[in-house]
């Protein structure tokens, strides 16, 4: 016997909400964080999101969906441009579901001088990194897009507030999505979690957020620690919870917390686990499970990360995200493989779900 409930999109967003929520790491935020999220969607997450996108993109062929990413970590002797491998991965991972599953042309915005690792990162999926017009193209003309665009935001206000209306008057994108991308605080200023000023060459994305929801265009935030773009919807409520995130470590004295808000907000413990989920729900929804992640995926993908020279929290360029090992990461994925198979019950007692679970 299998008690159900009567809304199966409500069931299987429910548990992946709940399986991206387990804090693995002992980091303490998702877990006051994502019943504040919650409340303010009045539903699972992932369900809230995807539904939304699944409305954006229509019966669109070749629609153009922006992901943005790209952490700037200014590390001492690195490069300022270096990044994190969290945020880009589930970036790539998201446009590829998107694309398979969607019909939809990713076009991937990142921070200067990124553009190149989150090529080489994609390519660790298979994809492609075109022009925006190539892969509006083949996503329009084709089965899905077997390619990316990557392009970078400025640094400058002015600039990216340019680019972004450039790139809205010439791809007409339905929705932008934010994974682990960074928000100015109520002051102009961005922090990591460290608390320190990271403003230096980092991308001013939300300009991009600012014009799509000023143009009634769908916005969607991904993040898993306060200072991200979309967490602004829930500013209010996290400085209550987190009043040490109200004070930072440098001369604006405003704090981390994101100002940027989202439509659609989705927490989780690690940003990837967040992208990662919405692509599994999409995946589940379309009735295509094999388009959303996969741990072999997942692997390839983080050791494409760092071989494109992401680093992970330790400093170094290991295929890892948030200071945890691919392994950890791997296995979150599995669970999610099995989720996109919802219910898996059924196909477990016909003796499918092994053969069925995505590699």
């Amino acid at each position: 016997m299998r008690i159900s409930g009567s809304d199966q999109r409500y069931e299987v967003g429910d548990v992946i909400d709940r399986l991206m929520s387990v804090d693995v790491s002992g980091r303490g935020f998702i877990a006051k964080a994502y019943p504040l999220a919650r409340q303010r969607a009045g539903a699972p997450l992932v369900q809230v999101a995807g539904d939304s996108l699944l409305k954006a993109i229509g019966d669109r062929k070749g629609a153009v969906v922006f992901i943005m990413t790209g952490a700037t970590s200014l590390r001492p002797g690195l490069d300022p441009h270096i990044g994190e491998t969290d945020g880009p991965a589930g970036a790539v991972a998201l446009a590829r579901t998107l694309a398979l599953a969607c019909g939809v042309a990713p076009i991937l915005l990142t921070d200067p001088g990124q553009g190149g690792m989150l090529s080489r990162a994609a390519r660790s999926l298979g994809l492609y990194s075109l022009s925006p017009d190539a892969v509006i193209l083949q996503a329009s003309q084709t089965t899905h897009a077997a390619a990316v665009a990557v392009l970078e935001v400025a640094a400058s206000e002015t600039q990216a507030d340019l680019q972004a209306a450039q790139w809205m008057e010439s791809y007409s994108p339905v929705a932008a999505i934010a994974i682990e991308k960074a928000s100015p605080n109520e002051k102009g200023v961005f922090h990591n979690s460290s608390k320190l000023d990271t403003t230096p060459g980092k991308a001013r994305a939300e300009k991009v957020f600012q014009r799509m929801r000023e143009a009634g265009v769908l916005t969607v935030g991904i993040g898993d620690g306060g200072n991200e773009i979309g967490m602004g919807a829930i500013r209010e409520e996290l400085a209550v919870c987190f009043p040490d995130l109200t004070r930072c470590e440098c001369p604006c004295g405003g704090g981390i917390l994101a100002s940027e808000p989202a439509d659609c907000l989705i927490t989780a413990a690690v940003s990837n686990w967040g992208g990662y989920a919405l692509a599994a729900y999409l995946a589940q929804v379309k009735g295509m499970p094999y388009a959303a992640h996969s741990a072999e995926r997942e692997r390839r993908l983080l050791e494409g990360c760092a071989d494109a020279g992401y680093m992970d929290l330790n400093g170094m360029c290991t295929p890892g995200a948030d200071a945890m090992p691919s392994e950890v990461h791997q296995a979150f994925v599995k669970l999610l493989s099995v989720l996109t198979l919802y219910p898996a019950l059924d196909l477990g007692r016909k003796g499918f779900l092994d053969d069925m679970i995505a590699r």
